[in-house]
């Protein structure tokens, strides 16, 4: 909501309590003035100095009790967020995306037989989730011999190299994925090194990403330590 509109807004929100709270002591005070009670024995009866004025401000004093009801429940409306706004306001990331692994809402929900693995979002790189330049024109073109394999080859890098590669060579693809060591730590200069020749052969970190996601069957690689990542992609590897 703008600036101004919030404004003008609570001006009028405070405006209308100030004139209810007004109305109900002016309307009362009236009340008391043209009415008061005799207590006859057991008895209590009252005498009115004038019945159509103070029906009136009978009547007024009513009006605003139920002003003042009907805008607690419409400021509760306004106000308080429903089911699907909390929702959204709690899955939502800096990037504006759902994060994962928070409860879709009612009009998202997938089917009950369905099953969505839980994952927290990663913190990835720039790199890591744009590979639509990365995956254009890495290969060597014109590179003479056949040997694609990603370590000990020395041709253009094929997509079967790919998943070659993080089959076999697990430890260095995912390193090479996730831009750091095993322990969490900035890889070595040599490691760069290695990784860049490698890229100029063709490997890209898009088509191993999507070989790793579909391996694991997830949407999105979970945010956990890269040694953690490591035995999860070994372990459905192994099985």
């Amino acid at each position: 909501m703008p600036v101004q509109y919030l404004n003008i807004y609570l001006i009028g929100v405070l405006g209308a309590a100030v004139a209810v709270i007004v109305g109900i002591g002016f309307s009362y005070t009236g009340m008391s003035q043209l009415g008061f009670d005799v207590y006859r024995g057991m008895e209590m009866t009252t005498y009115y100095l004038d019945k159509n004025r103070y029906d009136l401000y009978m009547n007024a004093m009513v009006y605003c009790i139920t002003f003042a009801a009907a805008l607690m429940l419409i400021l509760a409306v306004i106000l308080i967020p429903s089911s699907e706004q909390v929702q959204k306001r709690m899955s939502a990331t800096p990037y504006g995306t759902p994060a994962i692994g928070t409860p879709p809402s009612a009009i998202e929900a997938p089917p009950m037989e369905m099953e969505i693995p839980q994952f927290e979002a990663p913190e990835l790189t720039p790199e890591l989730e744009d590979y639509s330049l990365e995956d254009e024109g890495l290969g060597m073109e014109g590179m003479d011999g056949n040997d694609s394999d990603v370590v000990s080859g020395s041709g253009r890098i094929t997509d079967e190299s790919h998943e070659s590669f993080l089959r076999n060579h697990t430890d260095t693809a995912i390193k090479f994925l996730m831009r750091k060591d095993l322990d969490d730590s900035e890889l070595k200069a040599d490691d760069e090194q290695v990784h860049e020749e490698w890229q100029k052969r063709g490997l890209s970190r898009g088509k191993l990403r999507k070989h790793v996601m579909k391996l694991m069957d997830w949407d999105n690689i979970p945010e956990i330590a890269v040694n953690e990542i490591l035995n999860q992609v070994r372990e459905k590897i192994n099985s």
